[in-house]
């Protein structure tokens, strides 16, 4: 019973995560460049290997979040370094789940907790809220 009470909470926070947040496919990214290679899959693929930004997996399907993104559909360098400093994580949605939800190290000027990908201005502070998140115990 535990076990199914865990996997419909997971099953839920995937859903508000994909509801609440842009998404793009890989063919999408694909049409967003300037000079869109042939292969569809492309520059995407390429980019995530490189660890420049990540994916979830939705029904079979690629996305990735808008907010990797800048306003010519490259990625974010800042991207980079948060993926970095968070290291290897087997279930990307975990990432997802770090990007979306407020984070009690990053706050905007009233004191609240914001989400990294809305601080994603402010480098600096969160790649160290991710290097602290990395070395911490929080599933």
């Amino acid at each position: 019973m535990v076990m199914l009470n865990e996997r419909r909470r997971r099953l839920e926070t995937i859903r508000t995560i994909f509801e609440q947040g842009e998404w793009l496919t890989a063919e999408q990214i694909n049409s967003r460049q300037k000079r869109p290679p042939v292969s569809k899959s492309q520059p995407a693929t390429d980019w995530m290997r490189g660890g420049l930004i990540y994916s979830v997996t939705v029904e079979g399907q690629a996305y990735f979040a808008a907010y990797q993104f800048d306003t010519a559909c490259q990625p974010q360098p800042v991207i980079l370094n948060i993926l970095a400093a968070l290291g290897a994580v087997a279930d990307t949605w975990k990432i997802a789940a770090w990007f979306h939800y407020p984070n009690g190290w990053l706050s905007d000027e009233r004191a609240q907790a914001v989400a990294p990908k809305d601080a994603l201005h402010r480098p600096q502070e969160v790649i160290a809220a991710a290097r602290r998140y990395s070395g911490s115990h929080v599933a």
